[in-house]
């Protein structure tokens, strides 16, 4: 397997028909109109280590589904949105593919396990709403991670929006890019973080997107980690700074010998016309049927958007 380069991959899309998940097209031909101008993105580490990962896995993916996205059965469609998951467990995985909300609303990257790079126990797993044309997908592993990390991308289709009194659908389709990482942890991997960022935003900088997004845990824990998105060409999407306690999102459940910390963030890439709006914090005092927490972090939630040329931005028609 070869490691920090793209190896493509396939979205899967549930077929109620076939009664199974098949591998989409990755192209976005033939989608009509209108197509969103903007879309909603969460983001969880959902924790593998603790105990009764499908147990809290389903908790999980319920509260994504009733508070983030205020869908209060499985028949009720999302917001244009894409979740991303991070520290998803081998043995938990199935349980994000037998969930109807997910089977009935969404397309899933990867298909499998194994897909995840090579003997990982737990990975990430990008959901795409079905309303958002995914037109290419792919995965880069890290060769420097002695924790078989990767970085997961989704490439989606959004519109530009016009102005009310125009009377065209769009001002044109652009592609923007979304990752999905969970970056080395621990001090030990302090010097693998920066090249695994490295990878990542030079994957959102490429010349045809709009722009590019990567959420995450990014386990920022030491002071080189405070300066490394900026030294990377990406913008934070939180203002206030990581010693801002509203931006904080692990350490809380539960409290532990170290402080709690900005690990999770939401940075991004544009060649402008593009948004991110100021993330915000969901899962804090989530907790499963039985009492447990759902997870260690709290999520993050923001919305990005598309701005049209009455903005005076360059429309990308990629």
């Amino acid at each position: 397997m070869t490691l920090d380069v793209p190896r493509p991959l396939r979205a899967v899309r549930y077929s109620s028909h076939k009664r199974r998940w098949m591998q989409t097209s990755n192209c976005a031909n033939g989608i009509r109109e209108p197509m969103p101008s903007w879309m909603r993105l969460a983001s969880w580490n959902v924790d593998f280590a603790a105990k009764n990962p499908k147990k809290r896995l389903v908790a999980a993916l319920a509260y994504i589904q009733r508070q983030v996205f205020g869908c209060r059965t499985p028949s009720e469609r999302p917001d244009p949105c894409c979740i991303l998951l991070q520290e998803v467990s081998v043995s938990a995985f199935t349980i994000i593919l037998t969930n109807e909300w997910v089977q009935r609303f969404f397309v899933v990257v990867p298909s499998s396990t194994d897909k995840w790079p090579y003997n990982a126990t737990y990975g990430t797993v990008t959901l795409v709403s079905r309303t958002v044309p995914v037109s290419n997908a792919f995965t880069i592993d890290f060769g420097n991670s002695q924790m078989r990390r990767n970085a997961l991308f989704v490439d989606v289709k959004l519109c530009v929006p016009v102005p009310p009194h125009m009377p065209q659908l769009s001002d044109g389709i652009v592609t923007l890019r979304i990752a999905n990482t969970h970056l080395e942890s621990l001090p030990v991997g302090e010097q693998a973080r920066p090249l695994q960022m490295r990878l990542v935003a030079e994957s959102l900088q490429e010349y045809e997107l709009r722009g590019g997004v990567v959420a995450g845990d990014m386990n920022a824990i030491g002071p080189s980690d405070m300066t490394l998105p900026e030294e990377c060409g990406l913008m934070d999407a939180w203002p206030n700074g990581d010693d801002d306690e509203g931006g904080l999102t692990w350490g809380y459940q539960p409290r532990n010998q170290y402080p709690p910390g900005r690990l999770d963030k939401v940075l991004f890439t544009t060649r402008g016309g593009f948004e991110v709006e100021v993330p915000e914090r969901f899962g804090v005092g989530g907790r499963t049927e039985s009492g447990e927490w759902i997870s260690d972090h709290f999520g993050l939630k923001t919305t990005l958007y598309v701005q049209g040329q009455e903005d005076g931005m360059e429309v990308y028609t990629a």
